[in-house]
């Protein structure tokens, strides 16, 4: 079996342990590692902000993510960001749709 495939393998075994949520993305649905992190934001001193990231395969992601939509327990977020990881996840950087 190749390395690729051993990955991809890999990768969708933890997806499907891990996985706190059900994504819809591209009209898929999707298990992702959803995350709602605070960060310190840059708009001064104390002044936290949330950065929600999610974890989801790859193969799920479309060819251009940054300003799509995604909803995970109902509620729609904008893709900010896409981090491919080169190993067959991708991280997404969202933000609450308006």
């Amino acid at each position: 079996m190749l390395f690729a495939n051993l990955q991809l393998a890999a990768n969708s075994a933890v997806l499907n342990h891990l996985a706190n949520k059900q994504v819809t993305i591209g009209g898929a649905v999707v298990p992702g590692i959803f995350r709602n992190l605070a960060s310190e934001a840059q708009l001064g001193m104390g002044v936290a902000s949330s950065s929600p990231v999610v974890t989801v395969a790859s193969s799920a992601v479309m060819a251009e993510p940054v300003g799509q939509e995604i909803t995970i327990d109902t509620v729609r977020y904008e893709i900010l960001t896409d981090d491919p990881d080169d190993t067959g996840l991708t991280i997404l950087t969202l933000t609450v749709a308006a």
